[in-house]
């Protein structure tokens, strides 16, 4: 990787000294020695500053993240008691899971309850935490419809199995789905147990 912008060190232009960036990215103290030793190492032997390898490193490391970003996935599972809830209103929180369905494997799960709790308005909650797919059992008709707004898919008709084992059916392509259980409910079954009195949603 070479500056563009380059000057001689010292005070005297061909003073012995390799050119340095005028913008300088300054070492962290807080980088892992090991990780110095690897940039200078690394500077030496590519005859560029230990500035300029910083550099290089940190580049790569931003295309490493891209890349991861473009791989990783976010699911969400409404949840109880560690398996999956088949009405997704009735559910006790909601399980967000990062896989890479390329690898197939499992990154992260986490079990989550909006600051608001559980309502028909948790499908916005579950946008803004990134998520592209939900895997459910049964689901009515608003969230179905908030979920499609925001560009989120929805799979229904989800076994009540563990959360893992759910994971793991998915990323195999072994998940059994099928009609959506809510679907024919939607006018007399209540899923938003969640809400204050008064308030009434179908979910």
């Amino acid at each position: 990787m070479k500056c563009c912008n380059s000057k001689w060190g010292g005070k005297r232009e061909m003073s012995g000294r390799k050119k340095t960036c005028l913008k300088k990215v300054p070492f962290n103290r807080r980088i892992n020695e090991n990780i110095l030793n690897i940039l200078r190492d690394y500077a030496k032997n590519h005859n560029i500053t230990e500035t300029e390898a910083l550099e290089s490193a940190i580049l790569l490391q931003t295309n490493i993240e891209k890349l991861k970003g473009d791989k990783i996935m976010k699911l969400c599972i409404p949840t109880s008691e560690g398996r999956l809830c088949g009405h997704f209103g009735h559910c006790d929180s909601f399980t967000i899971a990062e896989v890479d369905p390329v690898a197939k494997k499992i990154i992260n799960i986490e079990e989550k309850v909006p600051e608001d709790g559980i309502s028909c308005q948790s499908t916005n909650w579950i946008a803004a935490q990134g998520v592209s797919k939900v895997l459910a059992g049964g689901m009515g008709a608003r969230p179905m419809m908030s979920f499609i707004q925001n560009g989120i898919e929805v799979v229904t008709g989800c076994k009540e199995l563990p959360i893992r084992e759910i994971l793991e059916r998915y990323l195999s392509n072994t998940l059994e789905s099928g009609e959506n259980s809510c679907a024919s409910e939607e006018s007399d079954h209540h899923h938003c147990h969640h809400h204050g009195d008064g308030h009434n949603c179908h979910g």
